[in-house]
């Protein structure tokens, strides 16, 4: 916690639709408050949303564009013995979603092959390298996973070669399209029908494996009661689509729900040997296990060297390979924090010398950076500074760099009105890469912060924290926090709840290394809190009397269950 002006912004809610909500489902006050808020205002959705039933609320695959071109298309290539490759993105949305199809096109009986572009020494996408050697290999049909739409020349390419192509991505749909592939799933296309545009390619993978599983099954390709169970895969499913940071809301909000009961549970032996090497007990993982111990592992595989290992971990059957690929891992992950912290450093230094804190936008760039730590880095300085931020490393005169964004500000629409600067860009709206000759960088700069100023006011600059409702401490309780969880998994596009209560007094303060204890009294309930962090980040003492912003979180001592409170964010 820093001592940063914030906004505190409480979320507005319709208290008649939150009352109803709570008389008729007979839930607490304050969980029918978040569900309206959160759109779930009725009971019906609001019931669903509870329940996130995987036969019940998942959409149907043939609603999204292109999935029945590529079912039909790579069931011939079952039926026919065709060599296929599953074709991934070096990040851990790509290495997981294409393990996913890996792992099924084995169990129902292929042999495909899986490529893995290298990030240093091939770039993100198709390359014409990686399809003559595909080709040199026989394969007839390559399926992306997180890339490919992008890639139109690559994409003819292939086709003129005698390959076919079916891309299953998620980015923003270039100007133009892969005319030539076999098969396009995208839910961006303008075309798609399919109603949650937020899946990830790991969530896009599982889709496609639900469409071909219906159509090998219509076909008769199962025996009758060997339809394979495709749930088990949701471990995998769930890797990608949390480490990500995709909304975990409808559609991800029902695929990860199940998939961390299978994460927790499964006996895949790259799942086990991940979890065992970052000391994860069975049956205890949860969306923040993902999201900072077993997402960063994989993920590092692609930054630091090369993320092929990620899709062999997690596809293979033997437990000493996989022990092996995650303490590699492991051991890249720590190597990843140590050059993340060197080039963070320098770009802070970068940023201080230039008084680039004063401006609306933050661009820095060097030679010499990893580019496996840009976005990283970026993250960084967005979380100090609240401005849209790209951080560029440069070898030769070609630089690549990664952007991280702010609420407000849209990073590949920026991007895209600096296009005549660029080499190339993509994206999302939050984050995004491009390519950059080193000459265009200070006029790139330039442009980027004025296309900030036009976007932005200055209210936007200043960090903000979302508050969910203000309470008084007679309204909480261990149960709620137990019934909060019904919420979760919690992560972007679905917050954890954030309470507000004013005029706290403290009654007690205890600091114990970079952890600080409090005693804290409103309207003679009192209750225990506490936050992490240098003492000196919250200048707090006792017989203060301050608002404090927190989440509920259930303490567990010596076989005692009690409620505390971890503190946000504090004011006078």
């Amino acid at each position: 916690m820093k001592d940063a002006l914030k906004r505190w912004i409480l979320k507005e809610a319709d208290e008649a639709s939150a009352a109803a909500l709570s008389r008729e489902l007979r839930l607490p006050p304050l969980l029918a408050r978040i569900l309206a808020q959160r759109g779930f205002a009725d009971a019906d959705t609001a019931r669903r949303f509870l329940s996130s039933s995987l036969s019940a609320d998942l959409p149907s695959p043939h609603l999204l564009a292109g999935m029945d071109d590529a079912v039909r298309r790579i069931a011939r290539a079952l039926r026919d013995g065709e060599r296929v490759c599953v074709w991934g993105d070096y990040d851990v949305d790509g290495t997981t979603g294409a393990a996913v199809l890996v792992s099924f096109l084995r169990e129902i009986g292929g042999a495909p092959l899986f490529y893995i572009p290298h990030r240093i020494d091939e770039g993100y996408g198709m390359s014409r390298q990686g399809i003559e050697h595909l080709r040199s290999r026989d394969v007839s049909l390559i399926i992306t996973v997180d890339c490919g739409i992008s890639n139109a020349d690559e994409v003819a390419f292939a086709r003129d070669l005698g390959m076919d192509v079916v891309i299953v991505d998620h980015h923003q749909l270039p100007e133009r399209l892969p005319d030539a592939a076999a098969a396009v799933i995208n839910p961006q296309r303008a075309d798609c029908a399919f109603p949650d545009k937020g899946l990830c390619a790991a969530g896009l993978a599982f889709y496609l494996v639900i469409g071909l599983r219906a159509n090998l099954r219509d076909a008769g390709w199962f025996e009758p009661d060997s339809v394979p169970d495709i749930r088990r895969h949701l471990d995998i499913v769930t890797l990608g689509t949390i480490a990500d940071m995709v909304p975990l809301r409808g559609t991800n909000r029902v695929l990860t729900r199940r998939g961390l009961v299978e994460l927790g549970s499964s006996e895949r032996p790259g799942i086990a040997a991940l979890k065992e090497v970052v000391g994860v007990a069975p049956g205890t993982v949860d969306a923040g296990t993902v999201a900072f111990q077993l997402g960063p592992r994989i993920n590092a595989a692609g930054r630091m060297d090369a993320a092929v290992k990620v899709v062999e971990m997690l596809t293979t059957d033997s437990r000493e390979t996989a022990d092996a690929i995650a303490r590699e891992l492991d051991t890249h992950n720590r190597e990843r924090r140590e050059t993340e912290a060197q080039v963070l450093d320098e770009a802070l230094a970068q940023i201080e010398e230039q008084r680039l804190q004063d401006r609306w936008s933050i661009v820095v760039g060097s030679r010499g950076w990893h580019p496996g730590v840009l976005g990283i880095v970026a993250s960084r300085i967005v979380e100090r500074f609240h401005r849209p931020t790209i951080v560029i490393g440069f070898e030769s005169d070609e630089g690549k760099g990664s952007g991280r964004s702010i609420r407000g500000f849209h990073m590949v629409q920026a991007m895209r009105r600096c296009a005549e600067l660029l080499v190339r860009f993509g994206g999302h709206e939050y984050a995004g890469g491009l390519s950059i000759r080193e000459e265009s960088l200070a006029p790139f700069a330039e442009r980027f912060e004025e296309v900030a100023r036009e976007a932005l006011d200055e209210e936007d600059l200043l960090p903000y924290l979302d508050v969910d409702a203000e309470v008084d401490f007679a309204q909480l309780s261990l149960g709620l926090v137990r019934q909060m969880r019904l919420l979760g998994p919690f992560g972007v596009g679905n917050p954890e709840p954030v309470f507000q209560t004013r005029g706290v007094e403290v009654c007690e303060r205890r600091n114990f290394n970079r952890v600080s204890r409090f005693r804290l009294r409103h309207n003679e309930h009192t209750v225990t809190a506490v936050t992490f962090g240098p003492p000196e980040d919250l200048p707090t003492r006792v017989n203060d009397r301050v608002d404090i912003a927190y989440r509920l979180r259930e303490n567990e001592w010596q076989g005692t269950y009690a409620m505390e409170l971890r503190l946000l964010d504090v004011k006078a």
